[in-house]
């Protein structure tokens, strides 16, 4: 019996030594245009740039079109249409959420034997305690539970319902969100008030990396960083490295950028510090297209965030790290937020077994520069929206609505975005759309009429996916006045669903 607990553990020891830590980094509403990596040098993003060329830009990489479904694609490899969660996002005040009966990342990386760590934004429901991140497979979380909130003082004002007896009204409430790994923890963040966020983020990370034991085995680190969603607010010496763009929302918006890439180099620079950067891979993503109308910018791709053209869902990324057998190139095959989840796995040394599971094992298309498996994917099914959108090989199909399907260039120095007048409205064209994204990747030319064939593929493919519909979770619940941060001492906490 000795000598099998022995065994076990050398093999064990043997596993963990093979094994690269994982930084997993998220950016919010970053769009296409708002990295230096895609071309654009009007933006500064020096740290990102050399780790995207140094690494593997993927240049095919899709989203959701907004970030609690695309949150949702990370945490469970499964579409949203398949988990309730592809209409809209998770507001506060409605009691659902990633189901628990679905093993999280985070779960099976820890049964891989992974110190397991969350820094910045859940946004995958928090009212209930078994919903958050320490419950949901990670070790330790620092930061905040909903969409959005302010960069210094981390509150969030919301409007609410009130109760029963004056049904229909709603007032507005503010309540602090931000906490240290459970919902109660709130009071241990008080300090923290008036910092911005994104340094904030970069020290818990950092702390977390100088503590990490690498006897004890690899870590896994998920960095979804709130940059550079709104409210547009930024450190007033990155404001002043645009100071020549006209577009104030323009202007803030590049200067939350590199005040994200100057977080991620101090982080990077702690892994190198500490002697893990030589066995380490980091993957870097958005979690949907740029909003344009808050400073973002996806320019020359169709669209924006909450839209499922291409500028709401083709995703700026990258990955770089030791085990990748070519670097310094743009890999074209496609990709998904769903394959996350078990292409992380693999990279581990583990594997994925779920039939349930939508998401692929790309890591070895990624490690060796090979044809990707994935040869088509589901932008989103949402009969509550109205619209669902799907790829097959080379063609894109959409019917119902879209959202605004404009092009938007970037504001620049002399232009603000206003001064490009009506490029945001959408043409007399009102679909269905069917693209040939190989030759017309901007989604100029609409194919519906002139290629009846491929439309009765897609719609074969699009009543497939059908077969598999789960009705969405947000029409199914009320707001729930109990969620009030006034009724848990002004935070925004769990324990009312």
């Amino acid at each position: 019996m000795l000598g099998l607990l022995v065994v076990a553990a050398l093999c064990c020891a043997s596993q963990a030594a093979d094994q690269p830590n994982i930084l997993f980094i998220a950016a919010d509403d970053l769009g296409w245009n708002d990295v230096g990596f895609h071309g654009n040098e009007a933006i500064k993003t020096p740290h990102l740039d050399a780790l995207a060329r140094e690494g593997v830009i993927l240049n095919r990489t899709y989203v959701q079109p907004l970030c609690s479904p695309s949150r949702s694609c990370f945490m469970s490899g499964r579409f949203p249409f398949h988990t309730g969660l592809q209409h809209i996002v998770i507001k506060p005040d409605l009691g659902y959420g990633l189901n628990l009966s679905i093993t999280t990342t985070a779960q099976h990386m820890k049964s891989l034997g992974y110190s397991t760590h969350i820094v910045g934004k859940w946004h995958l429901v928090f009212c209930s305690k078994q919903y958050t991140p320490t419950q949901r497979g990670f070790d330790s979380f620092y930061g905040y539970y909903l969409g959005a909130e302010d960069y210094y003082t981390h509150q969030r004002a919301l409007p609410i319902p009130v109760p029963a007896v004056q049904l229909g009204k709603k007032v507005v409430v503010s309540g602090l969100d931000f906490h240290r790994d459970t919902a109660e923890s709130y009071s241990n963040v008080l300090d923290d008030n008036g910092t911005y966020s994104a340094y904030l983020f970069s020290r818990e990370a950092i702390n977390i990396v100088k503590k990490h034991n690498a006897s004890a085995g690899p870590l896994y680190m998920y960095l979804p960083f709130q940059s550079v969603h709104n409210p547009l607010e930024a450190p007033l010496r990155f404001l002043e490295m645009y100071s020549t763009i006209k577009d104030k929302n323009r202007r803030t918006l590049s200067a939350m950028v590199s005040a994200m890439d100057e977080a991620i180099a101090n982080i990077t620079q702690a892994f190198k510090d500490q002697g893990l950067w030589n066995n380490t891979m980091l993957i870097f993503t958005t979690d949907n297209g740029g909003p344009v109308t808050q400073g973002a910018n996806n320019w020359p791709l169709r669209g924006s965030k909450a839209t499922v053209w291409e500028g709401g869902t083709r995703g700026s990324a990258f990955i770089h790290g030791f085990m990748l057998n070519k670097t310094g190139y743009t890999y074209n095959g496609l990709t998904h937020a769903v394959d996350w989840y078990p292409t992380v796995v693999s990279m581990a040394g583990g594997k994925v077994e779920d039939p349930e599971m939508d998401g692929m094992d790309m890591w070895p298309a990624l490690q060796n520069n090979l044809t990707s498996p994935r040869t088509g994917f589901v932008y989103n099914i949402d009969k509550t929206g109205d619209v669902s959108a799907i790829r097959v090989g080379k063609y894109k199909y959409i019917k119902g609505n879209p959202g605004i399907g404009g092009w938007y260039p970037a504001p620049t120095v002399d232009l603000a975005l206003e001064d490009y007048g009506d490029d945001g409205e959408i043409s007399a064209d009102k679909g269905p759309w069917l693209f040939d994204l190989d030759v017309d990747p901007l989604e100029k030319n609409n194919l519906y009429s002139s290629m009846p064939d491929q439309v009765k593929v897609m719609e074969a493919q699009l009543a497939e996916y059908m077969e598999g519909y789960v009705n969405d979770l947000y029409s199914q619940h009320q707001p729930d006045p109990k969620c009030n941060p006034d009724l848990f001492n002004g935070a925004w906490s769990s324990g009312w669903c």
